[in-house]
């Protein structure tokens, strides 16, 4: 399978863990790409069978843009005779899956997700796909409506003709009798509308700012284990002595141990955020565990496996500071930080 198979076998062999490869794809449709000439299937999710050919389309074309120009990072699930299962993410380190899940074009791999990390964010974006009835979810009655709209839209604008010329006389005495109570509606609409929004806003800016602090003191304990880590990782390099680990053994915490409680108990407020927000903060926390694994590094293990392993660690970790430092940006620019809350509460 070309390049792909070549990264994917050459790392295999290092230490029999999940492995990553990263390289340029393009899409087939809304779930699965071209590495060269292999074919790597995007794990958690799935396309439905016999969609119409438009919709199919359109989810190929949302996958190509997601991807964009830049290389495609994957952790290799499984492998198969004639195709990759792999969890992707392109250079804005967002979850293809995930995305695909949001706009709508392809619906969960429930068997694949159950009890993962993944599993809450992944039935969540499904959920708001749903509800905004986009993609695949767009319900039959507009469907229907779509499809019969024209020919009624003409009988539809007919009958309209018909009835505007009958009432227009009397809609325009109502019209002049009524025309300060109209202005009295209105004047009580806009005032209903001014305090809707006021309300609105000071919702948004409270969960904002909780969110923010949240990611923030997250950000402070992903240093923290990059500091911890990146010593440990050192002193396995050291050529000079024996790593510490081949003495007693050592215990490797896969990723850091972060917080998502303010996240949980708001994912029904997100929308507040606006689209572009709320989606980068989703993908930030479908990357979270609470409670992250622990690798026993015993005496006798090979050093190129302990390597790999606490590289690996380290890695993920500057990717999450990355995306965390983005977000934060992103709610500094917007007003939306707890610092500015703060100032102006």
């Amino acid at each position: 399978m070309g390049m792909v198979s070549h990264v994917v076998s050459a790392q295999e062999a290092v230490n029999g863990k999940p492995k990553v490869f990263e390289t340029q794809m393009r899409a087939i449709d809304a779930a699965s790409m071209f590495a060269g000439k292999a074919k790597v299937k995007i794990w958690g999710v799935k396309q439905l069978d016999n969609l119409p050919v438009l919709l199919a389309e359109k989810g190929r074309v949302a996958l190509d843009n997601a991807i964009g120009k830049e290389a495609v990072q994957c952790e290799l699930k499984k492998r198969f005779d004639d195709f990759l299962l792999a969890q992707c993410v392109n250079s804005l380190d967002q979850d293809l899956g995930l995305l695909m899940l949001q706009a709508g074009y392809v619906s969960v791999d429930r068997g694949l997700i159950y009890n993962s990390v993944f599993e809450e964010p992944y039935l969540q974006a499904e959920n708001e796909a749903q509800t905004k009835e986009v993609g695949i979810w767009v319900s039959d009655d507009v469907k229907t409506n779509n499809e019969i709209g024209g020919s009624r839209l003409i009988i539809l604008a007919a009958v309209f003709f018909v009835v505007i010329l009958s009432v227009f006389g009397v809609l325009s005495i109502i019209i002049m009798r009524g025309f300060e109570k109209v202005i009295d509606a209105q004047n009580l609409n806009i005032d209903m509308l001014g305090r809707e929004r006021r309300l609105k806003n000071k919702e948004r800016a409270v969960v904002a700012s909780m969110l923010d602090s949240e990611i923030k003191a997250n950000k402070s304990k992903i240093e923290a284990y990059l500091v911890v880590y990146e010593e440990m990782l050192a002193d396995i390099k050291n050529p000079q002595r024996q790593p510490k680990y081949k003495k007693a053994g050592d215990i490797l915490q896969s990723q850091p141990a972060l917080d998502r409680s303010v996240f949980d108990r708001n994912t029904d407020k997100l929308d507040i955020l606006g689209d572009q927000l709320s989606s980068a903060v989703i993908h930030f926390y479908a990357r979270i565990k609470t409670k992250p694994d622990y690798i026993n590094l015993e005496p006798d293990m090979a050093l190129e496996e302990a390597t790999g392993l606490v590289e690996k660690g380290i890695h993920n970790a500057q990717r999450m500071n990355k995306i965390a430092d983005r977000l934060i940006d992103s709610f500094d620019d917007g007003g939306l930080s707890s610092e500015h809350f703060d100032e102006e509460h």
